[in-house]
C-alpha cells in the first residue's frame, strides 16, 4: 500500500467537505470504443436517461444558441487542479479534455476523448494510452504526450503554493513515460484498477505545457486553455462567466452550441424567476425550489436526483472532551431522523443508503442500512437509547455544542438543532460565509461541524480516502480506527471482485455504526435539475453533476 502523505489527505480531506456546495442520439464523430462499467467498477445506474427527450430519427441537430445557466456563487478557483467546488467546475470543464470521459448520456460508460484507445498490462502495472493526433489547444499550440506528462506531474507533486486535492489519487504512479508524441504510460508500484476512471474526471484536464512550465498562475481567468469544445471569453464576477465555441475543436462537428454563459445567483427564488421568463435553460440547486410553482408549468421538468454527496457531522475530539466517548457520537447519530430530514429537506426524492451510493455497484443493502443504530424506523426508542448512552457517559443533562455550517443550507442545521435538543444536546448554530467557514475550520476552531463528504466517484477510493487517516494534523476530528484503515488498505488491493466488494460493505457498515472516525452520517441530498426538455436536448440530468457537465453534445431546438 502506497503511503499516504499529510498533504495529500489534507488536501483531499478539504476537497472532500467543501466540493459540494462551491456548488440519446449523439451527433458529430462517434467514439471508437466504449468501456461498461461494470465489475469491480463505479456503477451508477441511470433511470433518468429518458428524462429528456432523444431526438428523433429524423431530427437533426439545431446549430447556434448560447445555452444559459444559473451558478450558486460566483467562481471560486480557476486552476482546474486546484480547484475544488461544483461552480468552478461548471464553469471549467467546458474548456478541457481529459484523456477518457464519462458518456454525458450515461455515466455508466467511459468513452475515448484526448485517449483514443488504451490498455493495461497483464500485470496491472502498466496503462498505455493513444493520443488523438491533430488536436490544438486554443492558443493553437499542439497537444503532445508531454502535455500530459507535465500535467498529470502537477497534480501529483505540484509546486510550492499549489494545492491538490486530486493528488491523492494518483499515488500509485511511479512515473509517467511518453515514448512518443502520442503514446503516453503511467507505471505504477502496483495494480489499481480505479486508474481509469480517475483519468476521466474533468478536474484532470490538460493546459498547454509551456504554460505550465513558465510559472504563469492558472487561477487567472486569462490562463483558461485547455483543448475542449469551448474557450473562454469573459468573466465579470457576480454578473456572468461566458464562454465561447472552439472552432478548432478536433470534432469539426462538435459543438452544436454558438456558447454557455453562467449566471452567479445566491437568491434561489431570483434563480427561478429568470428561468421561468425563459432567461435560464438550467437551473439547478441542492435546495429545492418552488416545486409548486415550476411543477405547474407543462413545459418545465423539474427532477431532483440523489448525489454522490452526503451531508455530514464532524465531532472534533481535539476540542470538546465529550466526543472522545464513543457512547455521546453514538447518542448524535441515534438522534438524527435521517427519513425525517429526507422527507422534509429533499421532498422524499433521496433514499436512506450508506456511504456508496444506493444505485451503485458498491451500495450498502437497504436491510443492512436500516440495521444500523439510528437509521431504523423506531425513533422513539433510539431517543431514549440516546438518552440513555448520554447518562452513562457522564451527561444526564446533556451538554452545550456549537454548531458551525455555511450559508448553503440554512435549514439542514435547524433541523440537526431541533432533533438534537430532543436527547438534550443544545446547539448553538453559526452559520457562516464561505471563506470564514474554511478559515474556522483551518485552524481547527470548531466543535460540531456540518459539511459533505463528497466523492467525485462512486468508487470506494474517492468515498473514504480523505477520512480513512491516523495522522491528527489531517484528521477533522482527532478519532479513527487503525483496524477500518488496514480494512480500507485491502480494499484498495484486492483484486477479486466479489471479495472487494464484501469488504467495501463492511467497511461502510462499520463505518456507519461504530463512528470510529468521528464522522456521522446525516443524510444524502438531492441535486435539483429544472429544465424544459421541449428546448434542450442532448443533455440528461445525472446523479453525479460534476462529471458530465462538457455540452459539446448538447443542442437547443429553440
Amino acid at each position: 500500500m502506497p503511503a499516504w502523505t499529510r498533504r495529500e489527505l489534507l488536501w483531499m480531506a478539504w476537497a472532500s467537505l467543501l466540493s459540494g456546495g462551491l456548488v440519446a442520439c449523439r451527433g458529430g464523430a462517434q467514439p471508437t470504443a466504449t468501456l461498461t462499467l461494470g465489475q469491480g467498477t463505479p456503477v451508477l445506474t441511470t433511470p433518468l436517461a429518458a428524462a429528456t427527450p432523444a431526438p428523433t430519427p429524423t431530427e437533426a441537430p439545431r446549430r447556434g444558441g448560447i445555452l444559459a445557466f444559473n451558478l450558486p456563487g460566483d467562481p471560486v478557483n480557476f486552476d482546474l487542479h486546484q480547484a475544488g467546488t461544483s461552480t468552478d467546475l461548471w464553469c471549467l470543464h467546458p474548456c478541457f479534455d481529459s484523456l477518457l470521459q464519462f458518456d454525458p448520456n450515461d455515466q455508466t460508460k467511459l468513452l475515448p476523448n484526448l485517449a483514443e484507445r488504451w490498455e493495461v498490462s497483464p500485470d496491472g502495472l502498466v496503462y498505455t494510452f493513444s493520443l488523438r493526433r491533430g488536436v490544438q489547444f486554443h492558443d493553437g499550440s499542439p497537444f503532445t504526450s508531454r502535455d500530459v506528462v507535465v500535467n498529470v506531474e502537477r497534480i501529483i507533486s505540484p509546486p510550492e503554493g499549489v494545492n491538490s486535492p486530486r493528488a491523492v489519487f494518483f499515488n500509485t504512479v511511479d512515473h509517467l513515460e511518453a515514448p512518443d508524441d502520442y503514446t503516453v504510460r503511467f507505471v505504477l508500484t502496483e495494480p489499481d484498477p480505479s486508474l481509469v476512471y480517475f483519468v476521466a474526471i474533468p478536474w484532470c484536464g490538460f493546459y498547454p505545457a509551456h504554460l505550465i512550465e513558465s510559472g504563469a498562475d492558472l487561477r487567472e481567468p486569462q490562463n483558461i486553455i485547455g483543448t475542449g469544445p469551448f474557450r473562454f471569453k469573459n468573466y465579470t464576477p457576480s454578473v456572468s462567466y461566458e464562454l465561447e465555441r472552439n472552432p478548432n475543436y478536433f470534432d469539426p462537428n462538435l459543438p452544436y452550441l454558438d456558447g454557455i454563459v453562467a449566471y452567479p445567483m445566491v437568491d434561489w427564488n431570483a434563480a427561478s424567476q429568470s428561468f421561468l421568463a425563459g432567461q435560464l435553460h438550467l437551473y439547478r440547486s441542492l435546495t429545492a425550489p418552488p416545486l409548486d410553482l415550476l411543477e405547474s408549468q407543462p413545459d418545465v421538468r423539474v427532477v431532483g436526483v440523489p448525489t454522490l454527496l452526503v451531508w455530514t457531522l464532524y465531532t472534533n475530539a481535539m476540542n470538546v472532551e465529550a466526543f472522545k466517548d464513543q457512547r455521546v457520537r453514538l447518542a448524535i447519530s441515534l438522534a438524527l431522523d435521517r427519513e425525517g430530514l429526507i422527507a422534509a429537506l429533499t421532498e422524499g426524492r433521496s433514499r436512506l443508503s450508506g456511504w456508496m451510493h444506493p444505485d451503485g455497484a458498491w451500495a450498502l443493502p437497504e436491510e443492512r442500512v436500516r440495521s444500523v443504530p439510528g437509521f431504523g424506523g423506531d425513533k422513539a426508542a433510539d431517543i431514549a437509547r440516546a438518552k440513555q448512552l448520554l447518562a452513562e457517559a457522564g451527561y444526564p443533562n446533556g451538554f452545550d455544542v456549537e454548531l458551525l455550517a455555511f450559508n448553503l443550507d440554512v435549514s439542514t442545521p435547524s433541523y440537526i438543532a431541533d432533533q438534537l435538543g430532543q436527547v438534550g444536546i443544545r446547539v448553538q448554530t453559526q452559520i457562516l460565509q464561505l471563506g470564514e467557514y474554511v478559515s474556522r475550520l483551518q485552524d481547527r476552531a470548531y466543535q460540531l461541524v456540518l459539511g459533505f463528504n463528497a466523492p467525485w466517484l462512486d468508487e470506494p477510493k474517492a468515498t473514504f480516502a480523505s477520512w480513512m487517516t491516523n495522522d491528527p494534523d489531517t484528521s477533522f476530528t482527532g478519532l479513527w480506527s487503525d483496524e477500518l484503515i488496514a480494512l480500507f488498505e485491502r480494499i484498495l488491493r484486492e483484486s477479486d471482485e466479489e471479495q472487494r466488494r464484501t469488504m467495501v460493505n463492511e467497511l461502510d457498515y462499520r463505518t456507519l455504526a461504530e463512528l470510529s472516525f468521528g464522522n456521522i452520517y446525516v443524510y444524502r441530498p438531492v441535486i435539483w435539475h429544472v429544465y424544459r426538455p421541449g428546448v434542450i436536448a442532448n443533455w440528461t440530468p445525472q446523479p453525479n453533476y460534476n462529471l458530465t457537465e462538457k455540452h459539446q453534445f448538447t443542442w437547443l431546438r429553440s
